[in-house]
């Protein structure tokens, strides 16, 4: 069985007589054009060009060909518009939930890319720390760090993992010297969380780590722990995308990092519901193109 991939490199070849040409049109190096065409051929047992110093000559096998993979091309143009002309139809509100860094970083630039796509959708962002619940209808969708725990019910995309880090200003560094070991967080100042904060594993580490008297700081929410850090009070455990927009704090590469897994998610009675697998398709464009910036680098932005 050949792949019916090969057919967009056998098409192009036969249009520009030229693999050179081909691999221009298509965005892709010469040698894959005419490596898939080689595929191409051997799957189907035939020679559909002839090799000449002018260029690539369709033979009578690959003029057959040629047609039905017109044909082809055609039949999956049609299905892409009718698909396209049905998601511009689709209109309606979606209610998305994630905390306030991936609200900021992640579901703003994905409502914005969702308005300019589909001027009938509007998507509702729900800041919150909390896990909404999905099955009450507190929302449609959320994007969640973790989501082991989540129930039976609920529908699962795994994005790119995220990351949280030991950070702390330049000031404070420049004042107390980078940490280079596990050990030496005993003697450091360190920022730590309150009520359901403070269980998430970093901060819980970060906390299990001090030594007696230092810590310096205590808050309920992520900004808050941010504003801290940045303030010079100590070590703070942060998510890399939190820590990401500000210059100010430098991550302590000798200890250690936390990786999390990143899902959005929506519970299953909305599985087949065209509004959400258009929303959620267009915020999993968006944390795939920031896939960086989950893990503290710069992030490329998706295209419109």
């Amino acid at each position: 069985m050949f792949d019916w991939n090969d057919l967009r490199y056998f098409l192009a070849t036969a249009r520009h007589e030229s693999t050179l040409k081909a691999s221009a049109a298509l965005g892709v190096n010469q040698t894959t054009v005419a490596r898939r065409i080689k595929a191409l051929e051997t799957a189907l047992g035939v020679a559909l060009f002839r090799r000449q110093q002018s260029g690539y000559r369709i033979t009578e096998e690959g003029r057959a060909v040629l047609d039905l993979a017109t044909a082809a091309e055609k039949a999956a143009d049609a299905l892409e518009h009718k698909i396209r002309s049905r998601q511009r139809n689709v209109s309606g509100t979606v209610r998305v939930t994630g905390t306030e860094y991936m609200a900021r970083a992640l579901l703003a630039p994905a409502a914005s890319l969702l308005r300019t796509r589909h001027s009938g959708i509007n998507a509702e962002i729900i800041v919150s720390d909390r896990r909404l619940d999905l099955a009450a209808g507190e929302a449609d969708i959320a994007l969640r760090a973790g989501g082991a725990n989540e129930q039976p019910d609920i529908v699962r995309r795994r994005m790119p993992d995220t990351l949280w880090a030991i950070y702390a200003s330049r000031a404070f560094l420049h004042d107390f010297g980078m940490p280079e070991s596990e050990a030496d967080i005993a003697r450091y100042p360190v920022i730590v969380g309150e009520g359901i904060v403070a269980a998430a594993p970093p901060i819980a580490y970060l906390e299990s780590k001090a030594g007696p008297g230092r810590i310096a700081f205590r808050s309920n929410s992520l900004p808050g722990l941010v504003a801290a850090a940045e303030s010079g009070l100590g070590l703070a455990a942060l998510p890399a995308i939190a820590a990401a927009g500000t210059p100010e704090l430098l991550r302590c590469d000798a200890l250690p990092s936390f990786p999390a897994q990143l899902w959005i998610c929506w519970h299953e009675s909305r599985r087949d519901d065209p509004l959400i697998r258009l929303v959620s398709g267009v915020l999993s464009e968006v944390v795939m193109a920031r896939a960086g910036m989950l893990r503290g680098k710069m992030a490329a932005s998706p295209t419109s």
